[in-house]
């Protein structure tokens, strides 16, 4: 069975695959972030790891800008 694609919306609206962004995440900044906001849409949290990454490294994440480099 196929499996639907979870879209999300960076900062700038650039679209993402919700399942890929997690790869390019933060390991411990994304468990922290579970731990703390689940249960939460794929939204929600890529919405939370955006600021949360900002705020931890103090830069704009490379997938919340207006053309990303993966």
């Amino acid at each position: 069975m196929e499996t639907k694609k979870q879209i999300v919306i960076n900062r700038n609206g650039y679209a993402l695959d919700a399942t890929v962004a997690v790869t390019y995440m933060d390991d411990e900044l994304r468990e922290e972030l579970h731990m703390k906001l689940a249960p939460c849409s794929e939204r929600e949290f890529f919405t939370a790891y955006e600021q949360a990454h900002e705020q931890k490294f103090g830069e704009m994440w490379e997938l919340s800008k207006a053309n990303p480099v993966w």
